[in-house]
């Protein structure tokens, strides 16, 4: 009889041994709902000290629970409890399921919590243009989300803020990653297209560049931004037969838009085309006056085709043939002279005009004229 009261007894000292460790845990939580987490802290490293609690799948979800309240306060003391909150929170969470299956429900209630908590920290390095600690941020926002309580479905949103992140932190490969993650989940739109071809172009990768930009164009025919892409990339690329397709694409799209026959001008240009330039120039003039590089490229034109014709002329054994043709030459510098002058009132610095405008009004010999463009040309070149 006195040896089965011993035994039991031992079994209540026992209990009573493990309790008292544990209580340890549950005062760290009392603790944090109060929000004292210093002496929640203080309480879960006894507990962590302890043969019989360091172990405990709940010792790790309370652990847990205080690096993400931690790194959620607005309190900087609270935050500097630990170096890297909610990365702890979430490994110690994956501890205590790993140890008590359990727990799960447990975590399944914080994992929420932890991810809100995890985006509004890249939200945070947005708003202050600390794109490395944004991009951290929502990089691991994605991985939380990959857990099996978000149901497997990737937030596209939160995939696209980590490319934004990484564009702006100029870490394009980065960028490229997470664009195109969500290029293939349908997100993003046209402007998705648009990144993904710059970040191709920062990484002097111009043969996706140039894909990307095709598959824009499949995605979105009807988009004016990828079009004007389309044509600037390829005109950049010196590639003026496929410019001037989509240029020709574009025109049927928005036939008042000044801007496309501005760049077919400039393309007929580059190829030698002079009438076909002109033409295009004319029309871009005509949708809109206001545009100096239209003005003064007309302006060149007939300013070119006056000096090729004075440069003929001069090979001229014929008196009177010479007169004629040096008239004709003088009638197309004349012809010049308003484009070159609507240039220079669009934009009165440009020394390129100013000096052709000085040239005209002397071969016109309109001398009050030249001495103005002559004193404004010395007081812009003193200016430099």
């Amino acid at each position: 009889m006195k040896r089965i009261i011993f035994t039991i007894l031992m079994s209540v000292i026992l209990v009573i041994g493990v309790t008292a460790q544990k209580k340890y845990v549950k005062q760290a939580e009392i603790h944090i709902d109060k929000k004292e987490l210093k002496e929640a802290k203080t309480k879960l490293d006894m507990a962590f000290q302890d043969e019989k609690s360091k172990d405990w799948a709940k010792t790790y979800y309370v652990f847990g629970r205080l690096a993400q309240e931690a790194g959620s306060s607005d309190n900087e003391e609270f935050n500097k409890l630990f170096d890297n909150p909610f990365k702890i929170a979430y490994k110690n969470y994956l501890k205590a399921i790993e140890l008590d299956d359990n727990m799960k429900n447990a975590v399944n209630m914080q994992l929420p919590l932890l991810s809100n908590a995890v985006i509004n920290k890249g939200i945070g390095g947005f708003q202050t243009k600390d794109y490395a600690v944004a991009l951290e941020a929502f990089e691991f926002a994605i991985k939380i989300g990959e857990n099996e309580i978000f149901g497997g479905a990737a937030d596209t949103s939160i995939i696209y803020n980590a490319g934004l992140a990484a564009y702006n932190g100029e870490v394009y490969d980065k960028a490229i990653k997470h664009f195109v993650s969500c290029k293939e989940l349908g997100y993003g739109g046209a402007d998705l297209y648009l990144l993904l071809k710059n970040c191709y172009l920062e990484n002097v990768d111009s043969t996706n560049a140039a894909k990307i930009l095709q598959d824009a164009f499949e995605a979105f025919p009807g988009n004016e931004s990828v079009l004007v892409h389309l044509v600037n990339y390829y005109l950049l690329s010196g590639k003026n037969e496929q410019a001037l397709e989509y240029i020709a694409i574009a025109k049927e799209k928005d036939p008042e838009n000044a801007t496309y026959y501005h760049a077919e001008g400039v393309l007929y240009d580059k190829a030698e085309k002079p009438e076909k330039a002109m033409k295009a120039y004319l029309k871009a003039a005509e949708l809109d006056p206001t545009y100096f590089n239209t003005q003064y490229n007309i302006g060149a034109l007939l300013f070119n085709k006056g000096v090729t014709m004075v440069e003929k002329a001069n090979t001229i054994m014929d008196n009177e043939e010479y007169e004629k043709a040096k008239a004709a030459a003088e009638a197309q510098f004349a012809k010049a002279l308003p484009y070159m002058e609507k240039a220079h009132e669009l934009m009165p610095d440009d020394i390129a005009t100013m000096e052709t405008l000085k040239i005209l009004y002397y071969r016109m010999q309109m001398m009050e004229k030249h001495a103005v463009i002559v004193k404004k040309l010395s007081e812009a070149k003193g200016a430099e």
